[in-house]
């Protein structure tokens, strides 16, 4: 029986997968090329594609009892997906000249619309587990008896027709921003990035991080950091980053001396880092477009201050670690240098330079994608002999992974435009700003902590693009309400909800990490975190200081780009309890103290922060010294 059944995998499921994932990557080229057909084509389509890809996927490598049945009820799935989809994207026309919540649904449209959302729940449930499936089921409950709550919860109720209605008939359900976003722009991202990786960047990118860091003290724990920083701008996910590159940097880390979760906890963090660092940033960057109405070129502007005050937070960390530990850097002869490197292979960074200069010409982001895939082909053809000629594998091995990738992305995505349109129908976003309002009685602070717990919490069972877009309709207005900027609020969300791929006690990041290192995974989480607190820090500075935004004159951005930095410095100190010498409990007091002074971008308590730096580093000499003369 399992015989046969490894032939229909083999000779049927898996061409049919392989197809399916060929024809989605070809599909939204051509359209990035060609233009995008309208919202109920376009969106459909995508959603067919990505779902077919997963079940499919999901049919081949399946195994154990009841194999034949799973096996048949993946094919199943597939086949309704099919027909749900197809019925929208062969319809369009009549979707568009529809009388919405007037014409009532036919038994099909009914059936076919909650099937699909039966589906995409079933597709939640197999790639991100069960919080989403219950969050949404949740939300369809509170949208179907709402009017059985009290206040402030309560609403008239909505019929299940009309759920359904919403979800699968109109733009403000599945289709709603979220998955317009992944199929206009995410896809590209994802194929280049994936392109990037099977032409061989990843090891380029490795390598040109050791040549930057591996002669550093604590070199290996840096590298780890720089590499996964670069990884991270192409792959968006901290997971699958951590995967990638911790199976060589973590080993490095364990042989020069870092205990192991310290090592794996390096990773972890310096992997959730690549989700805010331009130009490649997660998928919750890109939903900010449509949510925040700017350029994606402004996103990543307003975003370089933050991501590089992330990563000094973590390679000071590093750098403390090592002299705490009295560690030395790699030999000089075992480590690459940094030009023989970039005239082999510099040219791999010419998609990256494309795709900045593009954004700045004020192309589209869909026009930015085709084009930095296109001058990645073009560039492999003319610079490298040996994907030049296996470039059509390279394209292939892409094309396939492209679309494995976004089935997870897609499934958030959809099931995040269902809630959205439930928070609207119901006004629960406008409900949720006043209680933020009355719950932090006004005071900022309180709000912007409240919505980091949330933000954190939602994060842990989510991708982050899940969380944001929740956050966003939920929290994100109460903030503006209280005259924290439109991005600085959806910047702050996006950070805090990166972050919690690291935060116990679902760091999913941190036991990744902690599967490759050997470590136990709790600990490793909590060392994580202890390694990541700046990250926790930094949105409540540039919240309070727009100057980190790169908003203001370019000495005031300046000035609090390097106080800021020193603030971050501090922090880490503090959080590894050495400064040049062991620092005492109120050492690390002062330090933090120092830290918060710097937080704001305000001349006195700049000042006041630095005087009281200057006097801790007096202190610290003065004992280095005398225990030398001891």
């Amino acid at each position: 029986m399992d015989a046969a059944l490894d032939r229909v995998a083999r000779l049927f499921i898996l061409p049919f997968g392989i197809a399916t994932a060929l024809g989605m990557s070809a599909y939204h080229l051509w359209t990035a090329y060609a233009g995008t057909p309208q919202a109920m084509f376009h969106y459909p389509v995508h959603v067919m594609f990505a779902l077919a890809v997963l079940f499919l996927y999901s049919a081949h490598k399946t195994r154990g009892p009841y194999r034949a049945l799973r096996m048949a009820i993946d094919l199943g799935l597939v086949a309704v997906v099919i027909w749900a989809t197809g019925y929208l994207f062969m319809n369009a026309d009549y979707l568009a000249n529809r009388f919405v919540y007037v014409e009532p649904l036919t038994p099909v449209e009914m059936f076919l619309g909650i099937a699909l959302m039966g589906i995409i729940l079933e597709a939640a449930r197999r790639t991100i587990g069960w919080v989403l499936v219950w969050l949404t089921l949740a939300f369809i409950v509170f949208a179907l008896f709402g009017n059985y709550l009290p206040e402030p919860f309560y609403h008239r109720g909505f019929t299940v027709e009309r759920i359904v209605e919403q979800s699968y008939m109109t733009p403000d359900g599945i289709w709603n921003v979220p998955i317009a976003v992944t199929a206009n722009f995410i896809f590209l991202f994802v194929l280049l990035g994936a392109f990037l990786l099977s032409s061989g960047a990843g090891s380029f990118f490795t390598d040109l991080a050791r040549a930057l860091t591996g002669r550093l003290t604590g070199g290996p724990a840096k590298t780890a950091v720089v590499a996964s920083g670069f990884m991270g701008m192409l792959s968006g996910s901290s997971p699958a980053n951590v995967v990638t590159t911790g199976s060589f940097t973590i080993p490095a880390m364990r042989k020069a001396g870092y205990d192991k979760n310290f090592a794996a906890g390096v990773e972890a963090v310096a992997s959730s880092g690549g989700q805010i660092t331009p130009p490649i940033m997660g998928s919750a960057a890109f939903l900010m477009i449509e949510f925040v109405g700017i350029p994606y070129f402004e996103i990543m502007s307003v975003a370089i201050i933050p991501a590089i005050l992330f990563f000094i937070g973590i390679l000071a960390m590093t750098d403390l670690e090592a002299r705490r530990l009295n560690l030395r850097s790699e030999a000089s002869a075992d480590v690459p240098r940094v030009w023989p490197i970039l005239r082999a292979r510099a040219y791999l960074l010419g998609p990256i330079i494309v795709m900045v200069w593009l954004l700045m010409e004020g192309y589209t982001p869909t026009s930015t994608g085709f084009y930095s895939i296109v001058s990645l082909a073009v560039l492999l053809v003319i610079f490298d002999p040996v994907n030049r000629r296996r470039i059509l594998s390279v394209l292939r091995e892409a094309m396939i992974e492209a679309p494995r990738i976004m089935g997870p992305v897609t499934v958030a995505s959809a099931i995040g435009g269902v809630l959205a349109g439930i928070i609207l129908m119901t006004g629960l976003g406008i409900k949720m700003s006043e209680i933020i309002l009355d719950a932090s009685q006004g005071i900022l602070i309180v709000a912007l902590l409240l919505t980091m717990v949330v933000a954190v919490v939602l994060g842990m069972g989510m991708p982050t693009a899940s969380a944001y877009i929740i956050l966003a309709i939920l929290l994100a207005p109460g903030l503006e309400q209280m005259g924290v900027p439109l991005v600085a609020a959806h910047l702050f969300i996006v950070f805090c909800a990166a972050k919690s791929s690291i935060t116990p006690p679902v760091a999913v990041s941190s036991y990744a990490a902690a599967a490759i290192a050997g470590s136990d995974p709790w600990r490793t989480s909590l060392v994580a975190f202890k390694l990541g607190i700046s990250g926790f820090i930094i949105p409540f500075m540039f919240v309070y200081s727009p100057e980190l935004l790169g908003q203001g004159t370019w000495y005031g951005v300046a000035w609090a780009l390097a106080t800021a930095s020193v603030g971050v410095i501090m922090v880490s100190a503090a959080a590894i309890g050495w400064l040049h010498v062991p620092l005492r409990a109120y050492e690390r007091v002062i330090a933090i103290a120092i830290a918060l002074m710097l937080m704001v971008s305000d001349w006195r308590t700049d000042l006041a922060g630095l005087a009281l730096l200057g006097a801790l580093a007096v202190a610290l000499w003065l004992r280095q010294r005398q225990a030398k003369l001891d």
